[in-house]
């Protein structure tokens, strides 16, 4: 029992965040959800690596598959992503992306807004699926885990002291 990383105390690192992850948005499949759209997207970051990736939108009776197709560590990728549309309040409608990713075997199948990939993942799934957080929920907790070192417990019982009045 013990060693080295047996305990919650040490993490090889944090959870990945959505905004480290490339970020798919309905909004932006808005204009192309007829028959025969098609198109792309580019991501840059700071070091001025790239990514792409294209789609195509194909019909399945009423209801739309977006096709994305792309490399990832590769391999080409080509995932259908079904669309679902919920009513709005003044007789409109809202479309949403079905998360495609299988988790444990079983379909996730999620209605969502955004689709992710993180740097670890070759697939865009939901948010849950690829086991991302925001950066906020890291830094909002970032205290509460630092209790848990050593280092941190004194650091906290320092700070009591000093605000006890106690030497």
């Amino acid at each position: 029992m013990g060693g080295l990383g047996s305990g919650t105390w040490f993490r090889l690192s944090q959870k990945d965040t959505v905004e480290r992850s490339l970020v798919l948005a309905v909004k932006d499949f808005r204009k192309s959800l007829h028959p025969y759209g098609s198109g792309s997207f580019t991501w840059t970051w700071g070091s001025g690596a790239q990514a792409s990736i294209g789609y195509s939108v194909t019909f399945h009776g009423d209801c739309p598959i977006v096709n994305l197709e792309y490399r990832s560590f590769g391999q080409e990728i080509r995932i259908p992503v079904r669309m679902q549309t919920t009513p709005t309040q003044f007789g409109g409608q809202r479309w949403w992306f079905t998360c495609p990713l299988i988790v444990g075997g079983v379909p996730c199948q999620r209605r969502v807004g955004k689709l992710y990939s993180s740097r670890w993942s070759r697939y865009f799934g939901c948010r849950t699926c690829q086991g991302l957080t925001y950066r906020s929920c890291q830094e909002a907790h970032s205290e509460e885990r630092r209790v848990g070192t050593i280092e941190g417990q004194l650091e906290y019982l320092d700070a009591l002291k000093r605000r006890e009045g106690i030497e």
